[in-house]
C-alpha cells in the first residue's frame, strides 16, 4: 500500500550551511533597520545645536541655572552675575551646554 509519499536517500534534506548565513545574516540587517528607523532613530546621532538668548534665574556654589526652551540647564563653574543675559547653544534634549558667552 503507497500513500504517496516519496522515500529520500538522505541527500538535499534541510538546509546547507551557506543558506542558513545568509538567513542569519538578513536577519540581523533586518533587525538593525527596524532599530535604526523605529526604536532609536539615526537622526538622533547627529542632533543640531540651537543658539538661544537665556537669563541666569539662579546661582549657588558657583554654579548658574538657565530655563532654555525645553529645560532648565546648569552651567558649571560659572563666574556670571544673576540676571547676566548669555548666548547659549546646546543639542535639543540633551542636558549639557556646549558653549555660552555674555551678551549686553
Amino acid at each position: 500500500m503507497s500513500y504517496g509519499y516519496e522515500i529520500d536517500s538522505g541527500e538535499n534534506q534541510g538546509l546547507s550551511n551557506r543558506q542558513l548565513a545568509l538567513i542569519f545574516g538578513i536577519s540581523i540587517v533586518g533587525i538593525f533597520i527596524v532599530f535604526a528607523l523605529f526604536i532609536f532613530p539615526i537622526q538622533n546621532l547627529f542632533r543640531e545645536s540651537i543658539p538661544e538668548q537665556v537669563t541666569i534665574t539662579s546661582k549657588s556654589d558657583g554654579e548658574c541655572v538657565v530655563n532654555s526652551q525645553d529645560h532648565p540647564r546648569v552651567i558649571p563653574n560659572c563666574n556670571y552675575d544673576l540676571g547676566d543675559k548669555l548666548q547659549i547653544t546646546y543639542k535639543y534634549g540633551t542636558a549639557p551646554i556646549e558653549t555660552h558667552k555674555k551678551i549686553n
